[in-house]
C-alpha cells in the first residue's frame, strides 16, 4: 500500500534514462547529443535554451540571411544505423545513473563497460588463435603459452585502467576520500565510550570479540566451500565415468550407461575416456553430447542456488561479526562470496589440469572439449537462468501477489 502512494521511482527521469540508456540507437537518442556522452539530454537542452546568435553580435532579425545560415547549421549530423549500434553499445550515461540510482550502481556499470572495451582486443587474440587450432588440426596448438602470456598482460593493463579510470569517476562523482569520510554503520553494536581525543562519546567494540568470531564464521565458510568444491570435482568425474561407460557398452544396449559415485575416490579415477580419438562421427553422436552437457547443465542450474544459500550465510556471518563501516562490511563480505565463486566456475580447468588428464595427445583434446563444452554452458544456459531468478521470477511473482490483492479488493 505504502509503495503504490509513494512510488520508488521517478518516472519523469527513468524514462529518459531508459530510452538513451537501454534504446541507445534510436535516432532521437542522437539528436543534438553525441551517443558516448555521460548524461542524459543534457546536451539537446542545452542546445535548445541557447538564443539565436549571428556571426557579428548584432540584433537578431528572422528574415536576414544569418538567420537561416544558423538554422541550416543547426540541423544535427545523425550516424547511420549500424554507427549508433556499434559505437553506442560501448558507452553508458554513467553520470546519470550515478545521480538516478548511486555512485554503488554506478560503478558497476561502469567496471562492465571498461572491461568490455579491453575484451576486444582480447577476443581478436582468441579467433587468431582458434582459427590455428582449427588450421592445424590440433588443439594443442604452440601458440596456446603465447597467448597466455597475452592474457596475463591484458589482466595487467585492465586493472592498471581500470585504477585510472575508477579515480576518475569518484573524483567526478564526489567520493574519492569515501573511506575517510565514512561513517558508522545503524546496524554496528557496541558500548559507548568517552574519547578523549576528540571529546566525543563513540561506540567501541573490542577486537577480541571479532576475533572469537572470525573462529566461528571462517569455519563455516571453508567447509561449504569444500563441500561445494568436492561435489563439482565429483559431478566431473561422474561425467568421465559415465564418457567411459558410453564408449565401453556402446553396442550393449542393455547395460547401463550411468553408474553414479559421488565418493572422494571417484574424483582421483580415470577411465577409458582418456585413451578416446575425437572423430566426425563421434562428434555427430547426440548421446556422447547428452554426457557431455548434461552434467554441466545440471551443475549450471544448480549454481545460483548455491549462491543464494551461500549469500545468506555470508551476509548472516557479516552480520554476526559485527563492522563498524559500509566498507568493512563489503569487503568482508567479498572474501566470503569469492572464494566460493571462484570454485564454482574454476574448478573444472584445474580438474582437467591436473586430475582428470595425462600427458599424451588424445587426452589432452578430450580435456579441452570439456571444459569447453562447461564453459560454453555455463555462460549460456547457466547465466541465462540466473537472469531469469534474479529478474524475471521476482518479476512474475510480484504481479501475481498484486493479481491476488486485486482479486480480493473485488471480493
Amino acid at each position: 500500500a505504502i509503495a503504490s502512494r509513494v512510488p520508488l521511482h521517478m518516472h519523469a527521469r527513468l524514462e529518459p534514462l531508459y530510452e538513451s540508456w537501454v534504446l541507445f540507437w534510436r535516432e532521437e537518442n542522437w539528436d543534438r547529443r553525441d551517443g558516448k556522452s555521460m548524461r542524459v539530454g543534457s546536451e539537446r537542452e542545452e542546445w535548445r535554451s541557447r538564443p539565436p546568435h549571428n556571426s557579428t553580435g548584432g540584433d537578431v532579425d528572422d528574415s536576414s540571411q544569418g538567420t537561416e545560415e544558423d538554422r541550416a547549421s543547426a540541423i544535427h549530423y545523425i550516424p547511420t544505423l549500424f554507427t549508433r549500434l556499434f559505437s553506442g553499445c560501448w558507452y553508458q550515461p554513467l553520470d546519470s545513473i550515478e545521480e538516478y540510482y548511486g555512485e554503488k550502481i554506478a560503478f558497476y556499470f561502469a567496471w562492465l563497460q571498461h572491461v568490455s572495451f579491453h575484451l576486444i582486443l582480447l577476443s581478436i587474440c582468441g579467433w587468431i588463435v582458434f582459427i590455428c587450432q582449427i588450421a592445424s588440426g590440433n588443439w594443442d596448438h604452440p601458440i596456446r603459452p603465447f597467448f597466455s602470456a597475452v592474457i596475463m598482460l591484458w589482466s595487467f593493463v585492465v586493472m592498471i585502467t581500470w585504477r585510472r579510470r575508477s579515480n576518475f569517476l569518484a573524483h567526478r562523482w564526489g567520493t574519492l576520500s569515501y573511506e575517510e569520510e565514512e561513517t558508522t554503520r545503524p546496524q554496528f553494536s557496541g558500548v559507548y565510550k568517552f574519547d578523549e581525543i576528540t571529546q566525543e562519546w563513540t561506540v567501541y567494540y573490542p577486537s577480541w570479540k571479532r576475533w572469537l568470531k572470525y573462529c566461528i564464521s571462517f569455519p563455516l565458510s571453508v567447509m561449504f566451500t569444500l563441500i561445494t568444491l568436492l561435489g563439482i570435482l565429483a559431478l566431473y568425474a561422474n561425467r568421465d565415468y559415465a564418457l567411459a561407460r558410453y564408449f565401453d557398452n556402446k553396442n550393449s544396449l542393455g547395460q547401463s550407461r550411468f553408474d553414479f559415485d559421488f565418493s572422494i575416490n571417484a574424483i582421483f579415477r580415470r577411465g577409458s575416456i582418456v585413451e578416446v580419438k575425437l572423430t566426425p562421427e563421434l562428434l555427430q553422436d547426440t548421446h556422447f553430447w547428452t554426457i557431455i552437457g548434461g552434467f554441466p547443465l545440471v551443475l549450471g542450474l544448480t549454481l545460483p542456488l548455491l549462491n543464494f544459500i551461500l549469500m545468506r550465510i555470508s551476509i548472516i556471518l557479516n552480520e554476526f561479526e559485527n563492522y563498524r563501516t559500509e566498507t568493512e562490511y563489503r569487503n568482508h563480505l567479498i572474501v566470503k562470496v569469492f572464494s566460493f565463486r571462484f570454485v564454482c566456475y574454476f574448478a573444472a580447468l584445474y580438474y582437467y589440469a591436473f586430475i582428470a588428464t595425462g600427458t599424451d595427445e588424445n587426452a589432452t583434446e578430450n580435456g579441452i572439449l570439456r571444459v569447453a563444452t562447461s564453459l560454453f554452458i555455463y555462460v549460456t544456459v547457466a547465466h541465462w537462468w540466473t537472469i531469469f531468478l534474479q529478474v524475471y521470477a521476482p518479476m512474475l511473482l510480484y504481479r501475481w501477489r498484486m493479481y491476488r490483492e486485486r482479486l480480493s479488493l473485488r471480493d
